[in-house]
């Protein structure tokens, strides 16, 4: 897919301050990338939207519940892992400069394949706005109607300021963060041990 199948390519610019959302492993893992607090995947595993080889892209949304939903409650899970839900946190960051997007919102029913697993198509067009100075992508989140999401890449992470961080799951007790929980609750996905 290429930026030039699109009949309207917008950018969007992201104010500062903003909170943007995601979930993320409480501890890095080997080859984990880490810019500040935010860790990230290694980058050559291409396994996101909007991934790009060798450059570190950062997955958020614009509320905790979306990022949940987009994180661990998705429409194909069957199951949640109480396991994997406490080796995660909630982790809210701020813009600490605009950040100029590339605004595919628009394009979410019109192009079906921004929302599917047809990874390769998006990566490429991610690829694409990277190189032509886009800090970034905003898109419609397939897993929440109606709510946004940010693929931010590489240098435009270093913008980002960490606020708080909030573990999904209370240690020694086993409560559930009330995101999770509302998450789980609202898209019927069963947790399991």
């Amino acid at each position: 897919m290429k930026l030039a199948d699109l009949e309207f390519a917008p950018s969007f610019d992201l104010p500062a301050p903003s909170a943007l959302f995601r979930i993320q492993r409480i501890r890095a893992r080997r080859g984990s990338i880490r810019v500040g607090r935010v860790l990230l995947p290694p980058t050559h595993l291409l396994s996101g939207r909007f991934d790009i080889v060798g450059v570190p892209v950062g997955y958020f949304a614009e509320a905790p519940e979306t990022a949940v939903y987009e994180s661990l409650c998705r429409r194909e899970a069957t199951a949640v892992s109480l396991q994997a839900a406490s080796q995660r946190a909630l982790l809210c960051a701020q813009t600490t400069w605009p950040l100029t997007l590339l605004d595919l919102r628009m394009h979410a029913s019109t192009w079906p394949v921004l929302q599917s697993l047809r990874l390769s198509h998006t990566q490429e067009l991610a690829a694409q706005a990277h190189a032509l100075g886009y800090a970034g992508i905003v898109y419609c989140s397939a897993q929440q109607h109606g709510m946004h999401c940010y693929a931010i890449f590489g240098e435009a992470l270093s913008g980002l300021r960490a606020v708080w961080s909030e573990r999904l799951t209370e240690p020694g007790t086993g409560n559930l963060h009330g995101v999770l929980a509302g998450a789980l609750r609202g898209s019927q996905v069963p947790l399991v041990p």
